[in-house]
């Protein structure tokens, strides 16, 4: 029971670096591993004619996917109050233009929601509305079928994978809105794509994704002038 207990806190209150296991009297990663992390300021867009906004505070690399996997996979849910900060902070300056933001959290099978305990998409939202005031709305996506994990498949098959894989639930909570779509990850983009498809069919004002990290891709690295949420 008492190492039971152990794991838990070290799970909520990570005692050591989540990247390279320096102890850090309790922050999720040593001031190394954080200075290592890069940082992005410019707005980049998922690939299409559709050209979504995609937001995020970093762009991908191996601190941040230390911590991705320690949240994701290590029952590291403290990694979602750090991760959501952060996320808050390079989404505020847009949302203020908006009249009607709401978050709404790329859902987990319920499969897959029942063995990890949690959904770290719902709980980056969930810190993010916290900190914004930005309603949050977990009732209008549901994912309609299970998927294999989109990490491990190369993009074409990343797009066969999840083609079809959500649904909208709850239109009406999201016509007219300004939706926020919030992941934790978005590399290729599709399943981005695939939720914004599913939520598209609502008629919301605009869409946009909010990520606490993206590929540094040249393909997505592109002005958004020309989206309302830029305006």
């Amino acid at each position: 029971m008492k190492g039971f207990c152990l794991f838990l806190l070290d799970c909520l209150f990570p005692r050591a670096c989540v990247s390279c296991g320096t102890l850090t009297g309790g922050s999720l990663v040593c001031a190394r591993c954080a200075g290592r992390i890069r940082s992005v300021s410019e707005a980049g867009r998922l690939p299409g004619p559709a050209a979504t906004p995609v937001i995020s505070p970093f762009l991908t690399g191996g601190v941040l996917l230390d911590i991705i996997r320690f949240l994701k996979f290590e029952g590291g849910t403290a990694a979602a109050g750090w991760l959501g900060r952060r996320m808050s902070s390079a989404i505020e300056p847009h949302a203020g233009r908006l009249e009607a933001p709401v978050l709404v959290p790329v859902p987990l099978h319920w499969t897959r929601l029942a063995r990890r305990g949690y959904d770290q998409a719902r709980l980056l939202a969930s810190e993010v509305s916290r900190k914004t005031g930005i309603p949050l709305n977990v009732r209008a996506l549901a994912r309609s079928r299970m998927t294999k994990p989109q990490s491990s498949l190369d993009r074409d098959s990343r797009r066969g994978n999840i083609n079809g894989a959500f649904r909208l639930r709850s239109a009406r909570s999201i016509e007219g809105r300004d939706i926020i779509l919030v992941d934790d990850l978005v590399t290729t983009g599709q399943t981005a794509l695939a939720c914004c498809g599913a939520l598209e069919t609502a008629g919301p004002s605009s869409i946009a994704v909010l990520c606490a990290g993206r590929k540094g891709a040249a393909k997505i690295k592109v002005e958004c002038s020309d989206c309302r949420m830029f305006e």
